[in-house]
């Protein structure tokens, strides 16, 4: 089950546009960025962290999900904006087969040219 906690917008900020805080089977929080990349494309993706390693910028997610069904489920639920249709806010996704979680090369590619183009 996924539920809305909050939503907040950053028009001002050049890579992040908006924060939504979820509770993930009403036991965990975790927080979901809008990024915009400079070609305007904007995607959904977990909060990270970049840190400088041996010479190169790593970026590290803060959270890790076991099963690509639930990083599906979220971005279904973001997509959807059910909280500002003003329809009921918990998605629970139908039973699945849960499998150890492996980012998709897109996603990865997404990510790291997200993560080329920031400034620091």
């Amino acid at each position: 089950m996924i539920e809305f906690i909050s939503h907040e917008e950053f028009p001002d900020d050049n890579y992040t546009k908006e924060l939504v805080y979820l509770a993930i089977n009403t036991t965990f929080r975790c927080a979901y960025v809008r990024k915009q990349m400079q070609n305007g494309t904007q995607f959904w993706t977990p909060v990270s962290i970049g840190v400088q390693k041996n010479g190169k910028k790593e970026y590290h997610p803060a959270y890790m999900f076991d099963s690509n069904f639930l990083e599906k489920d979220i971005k279904a639920f973001l997509e959807a904006r059910s909280w500002e249709k003003g329809k009921q806010v918990t998605y629970a996704a139908p039973p699945q087969k849960f499998n150890a979680y492996t980012p998709t090369e897109s996603f990865q590619q997404k990510e790291q040219e997200f993560q080329d183009e920031l400034p620091f």
